[in-house]
């Protein structure tokens, strides 16, 4: 008889100061700006370059504003599912090093800065998606708040970088599904 599987869990994301959003509507904003100065100055351009170009940009920070609430930290049966912007990584538990997981403070931490993009969507104070820390390792963040993020290894060498609000609770969750023997 095999053992039933824990019911799915939802661990909340720290929350990330909506400010932030200044980072992309104000140059989206800009650039619509010079573009309808340009337009209405020039002889040459008309008005139905503005009829597809402003629309677009309105379309375009309205999706990146939506995709920077879309973030949620979960765990299904014994797999952590993120979902982060545009990205989503599910891990299952026993790929984990949990013995050497923790909850560090990255101003402490220098090493485990996200460093390089590699393909995600970040602004100042927000990383999600895949990057390069500054030791190397490649890592998939959903990081909102730098000073209580939760590192999680990988057997494969590679990492995760979450910030949910309890980061404690996750780590013990992820642990007891792991077992005495993963932890150690």
């Amino acid at each position: 008889m095999s053992a039933a599987l824990p019911a799915a869990r939802t661990f909340a994301v720290a929350p990330a100061a909506v400010w932030r959003l200044l980072w992309l509507w104000v140059p989206l904003l800009g650039c619509a700006g010079v573009i309808v100065a340009s337009t209405l100055q020039s002889d040459q351009r008309t008005a139905h370059e503005l009829a597809l170009t402003v629309p677009f940009l309105a379309l375009l920070l309205a999706a990146l504003t939506a995709a920077f609430f879309r973030r949620r930290i979960g765990l299904q049966g014994s797999t952590l599912d993120v979902l982060a912007t545009f990205y989503r990584r599910r891990v299952a538990v026993q790929e984990m090093v949990l013995g050497k997981a923790r909850v560090v403070d990255l101003a402490e931490h220098d090493t485990l800065r996200p460093r390089r993009m590699l393909n995600g969507y970040g602004v100042p104070g927000f990383n999600a998606g895949h990057y390069r820390l500054r030791d190397g390792t490649r890592a998939f963040c959903l990081l909102t708040d730098a000073s209580r993020a939760l590192y999680l290894p990988l057997h494969d060498g590679s990492a995760l970088l979450l910030s949910p609000e309890q980061p404690r609770a996750l780590l013990e969750a992820l642990q007891a599904l792991a077992g005495p023997a993963a932890t150690h």
